[in-house]
C-alpha cells in the first residue's frame, strides 16, 4: 500500500506513515508466522518465532527499490554456515535450496530473487558450490536465473583468498540476469604463491561450458580447447570407467588413494605403512576398486595414474578428496583399445608398477611413516601412454592443453626431497 501525501510533510504525516507501516509489518509478520505452522494468538511461541527468525520484509525495508524491480547490484561474501546448525533455530519455507547444507545457498537464492532483468550479482562462496551433490540445486538455480554466469575458483594451498586462519577453496560467482541465450564461463581452478596475489584477478582466463553435459557441475577448465575436448568424449559416449568395473569383489583390483595434490595414486600393491617400532600395519586412506580380468585393470592403472585423469579430477573435483565418482566418470571404453595396443600398454603397465615401487617415498603422521607412491616422478612412463590414450580418444590436439592445466596446477619441484 501507496500513501501519498500532498505539500509540505509535517511530523503527524511521519508518525502516521511509521504507524501504518509498523501496522503492516505486524501484520506480515503474523501471516508469516503461521506459515511456519506459529499460533499467533499465543503470544510466548510467537514472540519465540519472532526471536528466531527476525523477520525481514524486503519492500518494505526497501520499497522504491523493490517496487522498481529489485537492486541493480548486489555484491557480497555470504556466511559459510553448516545449515544443520541453522535449523535447530530456525527454518526456511519455500526456497529450491532449503535442502542444501549450507546457508550460503539460500542467500544465492534471495540475491537472484531481487534483481530485475540487467542486474548483477557476485557472490564469493565456497568451491562446494561448483561439484557438491549437496548443492545441485543451487547450482540449477544460478545457472537457470542468470543468462550470463562467469565463475572462478581458487584452491588453499600454497595460498588462499582470505587470511591464513581461514583457509577456505573459493568459487567467486558474476551473474548477469538477462532475456539473451544463457552462456556458461569459467575458470580453471587457481593455485597461487602469496607474491601473485596482484595479478591474480587481472590473469583470469575463462573458458565456456555447456552444464548439461557436465550433470549440471561446473567444471574449472583452463581453455576452451580443453573444455570443447572434454565435452567431444562425453558425447562420443555413454561407457565410462564405471561401466567397466566389476561389481563383485576379484581378485583383479586397484586400490586408490582417497586424497590427493600433485598425483592421484592407484596401484596393484600398497604402499608399505609402518607403526613407532617400524611394525608393519594397514593404510587407512585407500579404498579399492575391481575389474574383472587382470588386463584390463592393468590398462586402467595406466590410465588413472596419468595426466589425462588428473586434469579430468581437477577439472571436476574439490581440489583434495578422491571419491569414485571423480572418476568413474570419466568417458572412456577401455575394452575397445585394440590388440596391438594393448600389449603395447601392457608393457608400460609392468614398468610403471617397477617405477611406482623406486618412486615410495614417506611421510609422518602421529608417529606412524605412511608410504605413498609419488606418481610426479613417474611421467617418463605415464606421459608415453597418456599420448596413447590421447589418441584413442581424439584429445591429440588437445593434448598442449591438458600440459598446461599441468604446469599451472603442478607448482611444486620433484626433482629433490
Amino acid at each position: 500500500q501507496q500513501t501519498e501525501l500532498g505539500g509540505e510533510v509535517t511530523p503527524e504525516d511521519k508518525r502516521e506513515l511509521l504507524q501504518r507501516l509498523k501496522a503492516l509489518e505486524d501484520e506480515l509478520n503474523r501471516y508469516l508466522a503461521t506459515e511456519y505452522g506459529v499460533d499467533t494468538g499465543k503470544r510466548a511461541a510467537y514472540d519465540k518465532w519472532l526471536a528466531s527468525h527476525k523477520p525481514f520484509h524486503w519492500f518494505i525495508e526497501f520499497y522504491g527499490i523493490i517496487k522498481g524491480g529489485g537492486f541493480d547490484v548486489i555484491i557480497g561474501n555470504p556466511p559459510y554456515v553448516n545449515a544443520a546448525r541453522v535449523r535447530r533455530e530456525y527454518t526456511v519455507k519455500n526456497y529450491v535450496t532449503s535442502r542444501c547444507t549450507d546457508i550460503y545457498a539460500w542467500v544465492l537464492e534471495r540475491v537472484a530473487s531481487l534483481l530485475p532483468q540487467g542486474g548483477r550479482s557476485g557472490m564469493i562462496v565456497p568451491l562446494s558450490l561448483g561439484f557438491s551433490r549437496d548443492f545441485d540445486s543451487c547450482r540449477r538455480l544460478v545457472l537457470e536465473a542468470y543468462a550470463y554466469n562467469w565463475f572462478s575458483s581458487y584452491g588453499r594451498i600454497p595460498s588462499a583468498l582470505f587470511s591464513f586462519d581461514v583457509r577456505v577453496r573459493n568459487t567467486i560467482h558474476l551473474g548477469y540476469r538477462s532475456m539473451k541465450p544463457k552462456v556458461q564461463n569459467t575458470t580453471r581452478l587457481h593455485r597461487w604463491f602469496q607474491v601473485e596475489r596482484t595479478y591474480l584477478f587481472e590473469r583470469l582466463q575463462y573458458a565456456p561450458f555447456t552444464p548439461a553435459l557436465w550433470k549440471h557441475r561446473i567444471p574449472k577448465l583452463n581453455t576452451p580447447g580443453l573444455s570443447k575436448t572434454f565435452e567431444y568424449c562425453m558425447k562420443g559416449t555413454h561407457t565410462t570407467i564405471a561401466t567397466q568395473l566389476s561389481p563383485k569383489h576379484t581378485l583383479h583390483e586397484l586400490h586408490f588413494k582417497k586424497t590427493a595434490y600433485n598425483w592421484l595414486n592407484f596401484c596393484r600393491r600398497l604402499p608399505p605403512c609402518y607403526d613407532r617400532d617400524d611394525n608393519l600395519i594397514p593404510h587407512t586412506e585407500f579404498g579399492d576398486t575391481y575389474f574383472s580380468n587382470a588386463k584390463l585393470r592393468d590398462i586402467a592403472m595406466l590410465f588413472l595414474n596419468g595426466k589425462i585423469l588428473l586434469g579430468f579430477w581437477l577439472v571436476v573435483g574439490d581440489d583434495f578428496h578422491v571419491t569414485r565418482w571423480m572418476f568413474e566418470e570419466f568417458p572412456i571404453n577401455l575394452s575397445g583399445i585394440s590388440d596391438n595396443t594393448v600389449e603395447q600398454l601392457l608393457t608400460l603397465s609392468d614398468e610403471l608398477g617397477r617405477a611406482m615401487i623406486e618412486a615410495t617415498s614417506f611421510k609422518l603422521n602421529a608417529g606412524r611413516r605412511v608410504g605413498n607412491y609419488n606418481l610426479a616422478r613417474c611421467r617418463h612412463v605415464t606421459d608415453r601412454s597418456d599420448r596413447i590414450f590421447a589418441e584413442y580418444l581424439g584429445l591429440d590436439s588437445a593434448w598442449d592443453n591438458v600440459e598446461l592445466l599441468y604446469d599451472q596446477l603442478i607448482r611444486t619441484e620433484f626433482d629433490g626431497e
